[in-house]
């Protein structure tokens, strides 16, 4: 059932993704266009904007799904067990804590926006806009909650999975190696 949601979620944030860089391209290139004809969009720049914040947030939901942010794995697996598996979950607190606070925040603020719209769309609400905030947020700690026991087991066994990768990536280069030097 996990491996399903993760699943879910890890193809739902790339459909989303995708198809915001998709859109955002097609709006780049169409405003570029009309621009370069005479006729500027007065709705591109903010378009183009909230659809870059967009998928840099969805982008970063799908990173915590897949445990691809930045980190400190190589002095986290330094450490020894007594200290790792203690310093893994105050960091998972941390995380859970902090982006926790992101979507109650982040929901709290949209009754701030009241009936206010984008300036150059008055029929988008404000609200849909900057919700992108709590449901990424909602989502990473989604992401980190589904994540964590094969993060755990990890730890557990002090198996660093980007050192697990580099020596996946070497094996799998060397394999394709000896293959073109069976063809020549």
């Amino acid at each position: 059932m996990r491996d399903l949601a993760i699943r879910t979620l890890d193809i739902g944030l790339q459909a989303a993704t995708l198809a915001m860089i998709v859109a955002l391209a097609c709006i780049v290139l169409m405003g570029v266009g009309f621009r370069y004809s005479g006729s500027s969009l007065i709705w591109y720049d903010e378009v183009s904007s909230v659809l870059l914040a967009w998928i840099t947030f969805t982008g970063a939901a799908l990173a915590v799904l897949r445990n691809a942010h930045l980190g400190f794995n190589g002095l986290l697996f330094g450490l020894p067990g007594p200290i790792r598996i203690p310093l893994f979950w105050l960091v998972e607190a941390v995380f859970i804590a902090t982006f926790g606070i992101v979507v109650w925040a982040g929901w709290a603020i949209l009754d701030f926006f009241g009936s206010e719209t984008m300036t150059t769309l008055r029929f988008v609400p404000r609200t849909f806009v900057q919700g992108i905030l709590p449901v990424a947020a909602a989502f990473m700690v989604l992401a980190r909650v589904l994540t964590l026991p094969e993060r755990l087991a990890s730890v557990r066994a002090g198996a660093d999975p980007e050192s697990e990768e580099i020596a996946q990536e070497i094996a799998r280069a060397e394999a394709e190696l000896s293959r073109a030097g069976r063809k020549t």
